[in-house]
């Protein structure tokens, strides 16, 4: 085979290939368009919540939560958590993630149960309270 023909037929795949990574990024831009789309609408819905308009249509820009979901006894999973513990512990008995871990472990030293050690978190008993 000549090489004019080799290169040819390298370009023509070339091409192919190029050809298909272009239609998968234009697919990828869309799916993108989509989720920006809705992120815009989401931060428009918590911008009318904050603001105190409502599109929920009842005058209401309180939602509820979903039905059967009950709040998470604080006070409870701090007594199961061994005497010194890490963030990572705590999200683990919650399911929560990290972030309002880290807001309950704020309000646990803010309110003096548990103060923050070498190794983690260490609980504060009545005895140890300086």
């Amino acid at each position: 085979m000549p090489r004019s023909a080799v290169s040819r037929a390298a370009l023509s795949t070339l091409k192919k290939q190029a050809t298909r990574v272009l239609a998968s990024l234009r697919r990828e831009i869309g799916q993108r368009e989509k989720e920006l789309t809705f992120l815009k609408q989401e931060a428009q819905r918590w911008q009318n919540a904050v603001s105190g308009r409502s599109s929920l249509g009842n005058g209401s820009a309180v939602r509820r939560g979903e039905k059967g979901r009950t709040r998470l006894d604080w006070k409870a999973i701090l007594s199961e958590l061994p005497e010194t513990f890490v963030p990572k512990d705590v999200a683990q008995k919650t399911g929560k993630p990290m972030e309002q871990v880290y807001a309950g472990l704020a309000r646990w030293t803010k309110d003096k149960k548990v103060r923050k050690g070498k190794s983690g978190y260490q609980k504060i008993t009545p005895s140890s309270a300086r």
